[in-house]
């Protein structure tokens, strides 16, 4: 007999894992270490690198008041920088 699991309530049930951009910078310590935490969390991130997809201005831009390098946002909300990330966490599980 098995177990029977209707297709539609399967598709209707399935959730998205939030969605992450992490503003970085390539060959980063602290960025990459952001990257792992997110994608251990996970998150379904999306890494951009300074200077090759987003620019300073676009970064003060998203992050006014941001003092350093990486930072991330979920699901269009302002997370911050690593440790900041790693608060956010403890909130999230």
């Amino acid at each position: 007999m098995g177990c029977h699991i209707k297709f539609a309530d399967e598709i209707l049930n399935y959730k998205l894992p939030p969605q992450a951009t992490l503003y970085g910078l390539k060959n980063n310590t602290e960025s990459e270490s952001l990257y792992a935490w997110a994608l251990f969390s996970g998150l379904d991130v999306e890494y951009l690198s300074l200077g090759e997809d987003y620019d300073i201005l676009e970064f003060t831009q998203k992050f006014p008041y941001a003092t350093m390098i990486p930072q991330i946002m979920v699901d269009g909300q302002d997370i911050g920088n690593l440790d900041q990330f790693k608060d956010w966490l403890k909130f999230m599980i």
